[in-house]
C-alpha cells in the first residue's frame, strides 16, 4: 500500500468517526446540542484572543487617572497584579498549542518599583525599558466604581488598552472599542450578601480576567456576566 493511499484510508476514518460521534449526539441530545458537542471536539474549548501579537518578556501597567487616582489609590496596583496573574496562567494556554511559546510576563513585583505613585502622565515605553521588557501591556483606567448606592455594590470601569512595542514606542495593537465592564450586569448587590472588600476584591479579579482575554486564550464558557 503507498503512502498516499494510507493517508486516504486515515482520512475516511477520521471522517466516519466524526460523522458517527454526530449521529449519536442527535440521537441523544438534539441537533443544536450535537453540533455543539462536535464543534468543541474539533476546535478544543479554548477562544483564541483577538490579539495575536503578542511575544518576548512583557510588562503590564494599569495607569489610573486623576478622577480615579484619588478615591481608588490601591485599585490600579491590584489590577496590575490581577491581570498578570490570569495572562501568566492563559499564556500556557498558547504554549500548549505550540504557539507564542517566547512569551514570559515581568513579575509584577519588578513592574511595581517604578510605578509608585504613577499618575496619569506616566510614560508606558519608559516603565517598560526600566525592567527590561519588549511589549507593554498598557491599561488606562480612565473610570472606576464599585458603589450602586447605600450599602449596595455594582462595579463599573472604563478602560483603554494597547500593546506597545518599548524599542520603538509602536502601539501594535489596540481594541477599537473596549465596552465597560459591569458586574454584576442587572443588578446590584446588597452589602447583606456581601461585604464592600469582598465585594471589590472580586470586581477588580473579574475585571482582571476580562482583560486578559484579549491577549491570551479562554474558556469559551467563561462568560462576563
Amino acid at each position: 500500500m503507498t503512502p498516499s493511499t494510507e493517508h486516504s484510508n486515515s482520512s475516511r476514518r477520521n471522517f466516519f468517526l466524526w460523522g458517527l460521534l454526530a449521529v449519536v449526539c442527535v440521537t441523544l441530545s438534539g441537533c443544536a446540542h450535537a453540533l455543539g458537542v462536535l464543534a468543541v471536539a474539533i476546535q478544543g474549548d479554548d477562544v483564541d484572543p483577538p490579539c495575536m501579537v503578542m511575544e518576548g518578556k512583557v510588562c503590564v501597567v494599569v495607569r489610573p487617572r486623576a478622577s480615579t487616582s484619588y478615591q481608588y489609590g490601591d485599585v490600579a496596583v491590584t489590577l496590575a497584579k490581577a491581570l498578570n496573574t490570569k495572562l501568566t496562567l492563559g499564556v500556557k494556554k498558547f504554549r500548549k498549542k505550540k504557539k507564542r511559546e517566547s512569551i514570559t510576563f515581568i513579575p509584577q513585583d519588578e513592574v511595581e518599583k517604578y510605578c509608585d505613585g504613577m499618575e496619569a502622565e506616566s510614560d508606558f515605553v519608559e516603565i517598560g525599558k526600566a525592567v527590561g521588557a519588549d511589549q507593554v501591556i498598557a491599561v488606562d483606567l480612565l473610570a472606576f466604581n464599585h458603589i450602586a448606592g447605600t450599602n449596595v455594590w455594582q462595579g463599573h470601569a472604563d478602560m483603554n488598552v494597547q500593546l506597545i512595542d518599548v524599542k520603538t514606542g509602536d502601539v501594535l495593537y489596540q481594541p477599537e472599542a473596549l465596552p465597560e465592564y459591569v458586574y454584576p450586569r442587572n443588578h446590584p448587590v446588597s452589602s447583606s450578601d456581601q461585604n464592600e472588600w469582598n465585594f471589590q476584591r472580586e470586581y477588580i479579579l473579574r475585571l482582571g480576567n476580562y482583560l486578559s482575554k484579549q491577549f491570551v486564550p479562554y474558556d469559551r464558557t467563561d462568560l462576563d456576566l
